[in-house]
């Protein structure tokens, strides 16, 4: 492993922790965008709950398997430490 291996790896890691993570915060505040700006409701409360539940839901239900990334990421990094220690 390289330190190139080590910076793709870690990118990839946070891709697939904060990956899923952001686009249901996007989803959710465009929905909840155009359904306050169609019935003219303009309460900050509402995209935040709503936010705050899906962010709940999505890390009970696939929090393992975006963690299996990091972990795999972990592993294979402290495998490779003797290598990059001496080049």
């Amino acid at each position: 492993m390289t330190n190139s291996d080590v910076d793709a790896g870690a990118w990839i890691a946070f891709a697939e922790l904060a990956g899923p993570i952001l686009l249901l915060l996007l989803v959710i505040g465009v929905v909840t965008g155009a359904l306050q700006t169609a019935t003219q409701v303009k309460e900050a409360s509402v995209p935040f709950v709503l936010k705050l539940a899906g962010v709940a839901v999505l890390t009970s239900l696939a929090g393992p398997m975006m963690l299996g990334g990091v972990e795999h990421y972990a592993l294979h990094l402290f495998g490779a430490i003797p290598g990059l220690v001496h080049g």
